[in-house]
């Protein structure tokens, strides 16, 4: 299988109008910097939409693209045109992506994510010249995948349905804040290349969304979120060899949700939110409830807390 096989329409189509900027350049290769104006270009995937929100308009992104790489002296026919050592990396990249999230196939998400964590390149310096910073694009892209709709129900091994006790515990029961943090979750686990995502990568992805709330709550309770995530990776090193195919979901993620559920309708609410997540992490007994305890955070001082906040 090649590396493009994997890609779907919107990833093929950002690869095309790479390469019709790249000859609007006068340019012989195709290079970040062309991937990236490929993916505004595009104008409708995840890739374009978190640029959009972003700021990055096509029109600065040329002026900026050119002052830096400036055109090329003659004409270049597409037969003539190869692909960038870097644009080949932000590929591999973007597929390794994909793995981590556990995706069947490429999209203009990955992409993105594989331009962002390659960090080198005259993309990286042009979205920075734009006030746009890497962590910032990373963010935003993991964000507005937590925001989409969940698979049908028979997508039972990709991110959007956990299993739990022989029951599906739909995603769409989570709020924007607690369906982001899942989703980061499986970055968590992918970028630890572990090949299932547990209880302890979604307490990873709660305090790395740094959210209002959950910063509140972790204050109330004078708790360090770096120390307690660097207490949680202790316990949850990265695994050496190669990566795993694809990740699953483990059966402690399945309960966890679950059980959040279970705390949501004990307080009244339709929906599952962050406090919900981490007060059915406490209630656990895995590592990431070991780390929270450690911390000196229990479910009891969790339902306190909440019950403060929430007056």
């Amino acid at each position: 299988m090649g590396p493009f096989d994997r890609f779907n329409d919107r990833a093929k189509r950002v690869l095309a109008l790479a390469q019709d900027e790249a000859i609007r350049l006068h340019h012989d290769y195709i290079g970040p910097e062309h991937l990236l104006l490929g993916l505004v270009r595009e104008g409708e995937g995840v890739a374009a939409r978190v640029l959009d929100s972003l700021g990055v308009e096509l029109s600065k992104l040329r002026t900026a693209a050119e002052f830096l790489i400036g055109r090329g002296d003659t004409t270049t026919s597409p037969s003539e045109i190869t692909l960038h050592p870097r644009t080949k990396k932000i590929v591999e990249l973007a597929i390794d992506e994909a793995r981590k999230l556990g995706h069947s196939h490429v999209g203009t998400e990955h992409l993105l994510l594989g331009l962002a964590r390659e960090g080198e390149s005259i993309a990286s310096g042009v979205l920075e010249s734009l006030g746009v910073s890497l962590e910032k694009v990373r963010h935003q892209v993991i964000a507005t995948l937590g925001q989409q709709q969940p698979p049908p129900a028979s997508a039972m091994t990709v991110p959007g349905w956990v299993a739990s006790m022989g029951r599906v515990v739909p995603v769409d029961r989570l709020d924007g804040h607690a369906s982001r943090a899942f989703a980061r979750a499986y970055w968590e686990a992918g970028r630890l290349n572990h090949d299932e995502v547990g209880t302890a990568h979604l307490l990873l992805a709660l305090i790395a969304e740094d959210s209002i709330l959950i910063r509140r709550m972790l204050t109330q309770l004078n708790v360090d979120p770096d120390g307690l995530a660097k207490s949680v990776l202790a316990a949850l090193p990265a695994r050496d060899g190669p990566n795993a195919p694809v990740l699953s979901e483990s059966t402690g993620l399945g309960e966890t949700i679950a059980r959040a559920w279970s705390f949501a309708m004990d307080r009244q609410s339709g929906r599952i939110r962050e406090e919900h997540l981490l007060l059915a992490i406490a209630a656990d007994v895995g590592p990431a409830a070991k780390a929270l305890a450690a911390s000196g955070v229990t479910a009891q001082r969790l339902r306190e807390v909440i019950d403060r906040m929430n007056g």
